[in-house]
């Protein structure tokens, strides 16, 4: 698999950059707003024809792929299709993962349907002797970046969806993620009534907590001695976008059109001007950054108005932001929310739970 780059609106930059955690841009985003399509409508990277005696027709980036009906030896290479996956009831044989002991794509949502460990491979190094060797009869590539010389290997080995058409790589829209996987499957009813359900779950949430309409949100993180902001359009962003939180013109403008932006030391009040700061950063290093000087300074800090997390594999509800699945969002609600209460309740003296212990 290709690097997913900070550019493309993916997660991670290089490991060379920031160590084990340098992949942390590479997430699939699924950074948009939840929206119902009608059922009717045919969406972008997915055929309109479903599953029959021959199987469905996915259209994607590559053309259109032909999957027989009932796979059930599935290869995920995209990211996070490993929820949508278990969610329509056909855990994957073999997933992608990141390369270091900091990433796992087991979570509290997901891993209670696999009654043995998945086979991991790696994004960067996939081998096509270990793929041949599981014998797959589907491979996903769709909240991924795939080349098309690696999709037309990957074919010569079984059918292969892979990412849409008309999106970003690694930046498949949740609806158009389970809608794909969803018709592969031969399950399309299914797939729409996963979105459909947290939707409903979302705009209930959000009827629930109306203190938070309009409060600004800063999403932040430091790596080494780098500070970035990241993007209005990815999925931590939009966890609490979709809640009533707005972010903040002048750190849009900064990030522009990708997915994060440096910003120095100097520029950190722009983020310490915001309502609520959700910080991240390496794993074991949340305490330094809170005792940093800058950060300790800011406002939002001074306030205890931040919440504190990592990007370690056991920083699960950091996670359930970051893939914003139809299995992973119902945790993030569950478990940020009350955070995000307390965070913001006018004192500085409330406990706010440390995301990463």
């Amino acid at each position: 698999m290709n690097k997913p780059t900070a550019g493309s609106a993916a997660r991670a930059t290089s490991q060379k950059s920031f160590g084990r955690r340098g992949f942390l841009y590479g997430l699939g985003a699924l950074g948009v707003a939840l929206t119902v399509p009608g059922c009717a409508k045919e969406q972008a990277g997915q055929s309109a024809k479903p599953a029959g005696s021959a199987g469905a027709v996915v259209e994607h980036a590559y053309g259109k792929t032909t999957v027989p009906p009932n796979p059930q030896r599935i290869v995920a290479l995209g990211q996070t299709d490993i929820d949508v996956l278990v969610a329509l009831g056909v855990p994957p044989v073999a997933v992608g993962v990141f390369s270091g002991d900091w990433y796992s794509p087991l979570h509290p949502w997901n891993k209670a349907a696999f009654t043995r460990t998945p086979d991991f491979l790696d994004f960067e190094e996939y081998s096509i002797e270990k793929i041949l060797a599981l014998k797959p009869d589907l491979i996903t590539g769709v909240m991924g970046g795939m080349t098309k010389k690696e999709y037309d290997k990957l074919s010569s080995i079984c059918p292969v969806v892979a990412q849409p058409k008309g999106f970003t790589d690694w930046n498949t829209p949740l609806e158009q993620q389970t809608g794909m996987l969803a018709l592969a499957l031969g399950k399309a009813d299914k797939g729409k009534a996963l979105v459909d359900g947290i939707t409903g779950q979302v705009k209930t949430a959000l009827a629930a907590n109306p203190g938070f309409a309009g409060l600004s949100v800063a999403i932040a993180e430091c790596w080494g001695d780098t500070f970035k902001v990241i993007g209005p359009a990815t999925p931590r962003s939009k966890f609490f976008t979709n809640l009533g939180f707005t972010t903040l013109p002048e750190l849009d403008a900064l990030v522009g059109s990708g997915y994060s932006a440096d910003i120095s030391a100097e520029k950190l009040s722009l983020i310490g001007a915001a309502d609520l700061v959700l910080w991240t950063t390496d794993g074991g290093k949340v305490e330094a950054l809170k005792k940093n000087p800058v950060v300790a300074g800011l406002t939002s800090t001074k306030e205890g108005r931040s919440l504190w997390s990592t990007g370690m594999k056991h920083d699960s509800a950091f996670w359930s932001m970051d893939w914003g699945t139809v299995l992973s969002l119902p945790y993030a609600l569950e478990h940020v929310i009350p955070q995000i209460k307390a965070a913001i309740d006018g004192s500085a003296d409330t406990k706010v739970t440390d995301f990463s212990s």
